[in-house]
């Protein structure tokens, strides 16, 4: 048990919302850490973390991809945008795992803009960009960027918030506030992406599929978000392959 990050997310999910530890909850599992036992709740979302590991749900989505296809990033060339940090504690010692953002911050170890990749042609084994081109203004060239960077047969995970009503992705007029768009879009957000998400990774190259799973491992590892902010029910991550 990771002892400092179980104390601390006990310590925020009771300054949250106290009550949380009175009512009964089923056992979780984190397919990520191993970790078996009660789940903690973020904002409006029940159970949504991971209090051994700070895992939240599209993380376990994808932890649990990794485990059914045994794959493991020790070893292997990883581009990870704005890391989710139960995954950069576990590949930081990778010497091959570039931690990217725009700033180095303690869990970045590299500055990488997502529109101009400094590495080289086929050079990643896997790519992994969650919720980070919803605030890119340029986000097809980002996707460019990432295809071009990724090795043939290599997989890449991205995910963005989606609005499954929307048919085609909301781009704002130009000149509209940006208050007006991080209404509509969420803050920070440049956007509002719709089921197309899928076709504009396709156009750049890519071949899509979406992570699948069933109700019992949505249940088990507590992978929906069931919540009256959630616009889609669960955070849906596309596999990609070059």
């Amino acid at each position: 048990m990771n002892i400092s990050v179980f104390v601390q997310e006990y310590l925020r999910g009771a300054m949250r919302n106290p009550g949380q530890f009175l009512q009964p909850r089923a056992q979780r599992h984190c397919p990520i850490c191993e970790y078996a036992g009660r789940f903690i709740d973020v904002g409006p979302r029940p159970e949504a973390r991971c209090p051994n590991c700070s895992s939240k749900e599209r993380d376990r989505i994808m932890g649990l991809y990794f485990r059914r296809n045994a794959i493991d990033m020790m070893g292997q060339r990883v581009l990870h945008f704005s890391p989710e940090r139960p995954f950069f504690r576990q590949w930081k010692n990778n010497p091959a795992y570039i931690a990217g953002d725009v700033k180095i911050s303690k869990v970045a170890n590299t500055v990488v803009d997502i529109t101009n990749i400094q590495f080289k042609l086929d050079y990643f084994d896997y790519l992994i960009c969650h919720h980070i081109l919803e605030h890119v203004p340029e986000d097809v060239q980002g996707m460019r960027e990432c295809f071009r960077v990724l090795k043939p047969g290599g997989l890449a995970f991205f995910s963005v918030p989606l609005d499954m009503e929307r048919a085609h992705t909301w781009e704002p007029p130009a000149g509209m506030p940006a208050e007006e768009i991080e209404r509509i879009c969420g803050w920070d957000h440049v956007r509002l992406y719709g089921r197309d998400f899928a076709t504009k990774l396709e156009a750049v190259g890519f071949h899509v599929e979406l992570i699948a799973f069933t109700p019992q491992e949505a249940e088990q590892f507590r992978l929906s978000e069931q919540h009256a902010l959630s616009l889609q029910g669960l955070d849906r991550i596309f596999i990609c392959k070059k």
